[in-house]
C-alpha cells in the first residue's frame, strides 16, 4: 500500500487534525513507493506517518524532499543491495544443497557396497 492524498486526508479527519502543505508533500514523497521486497499496511502507514509527524511537532524532522533523481539514486541502491544478498543467500543454499547431495551420495554408498551380510 503507497500514501494517497485522499489516505492521508481520511488519517486526519480520524485523528481531527490538521497537516501542512510541507508535511503533506513530504509525507506524499516518503511513501510514493513500496519498499521492495516489502509492502506496507495501512497499520504500517498509520504507525510510521504518526511517528513522523511527533518528530514534525518538535521541530526533529527535516522536511526536504530529494529530488527526482536522488530518490531514484536511493531506490537503485536499495535494490542493488537487496539484490546482492538475495545472490549471496543463493549461493549459500546452492553450496549447502550440494554438500547435502554429497553426504547423501557418501552415505548411500557406504550403505549399499561395505555393509552387506552374507550368510
Amino acid at each position: 500500500m503507497t500514501l494517497t492524498t485522499s489516505f492521508l486526508n481520511k488519517m486526519f479527519r480520524i485523528w481531527g487534525d490538521r497537516i501542512d502543505k510541507p508535511l503533506e508533500q513530504y509525507l506524499l514523497a516518503t511513501y510514493e513507493e513500496e519498499p521492495f521486497p516489502y509492502e506496507w499496511s495501512e497499520q504500517d502507514l498509520y504507525e510510521q506517518i504518526r511517528k513522523l509527524i511527533i518528530q514534525y511537532n518538535q521541530g526533529k524532522l527535516d522536511i526536504t524532499i530529494p529530488s527526482a533523481e536522488e530518490r531514484l539514486r536511493i531506490r537503485y541502491e536499495t535494490l542493488k543491495d537487496s539484490y546482492l544478498d538475495l545472490l549471496a543467500e543463493t549461493n549459500r543454499l546452492n553450496n549447502l544443497i550440494k554438500n547435502t547431495r554429497r553426504l547423501l551420495n557418501i552415505d548411500l554408498d557406504f550403505n549399499s557396497s561395505s555393509h552387506k551380510e552374507t550368510f
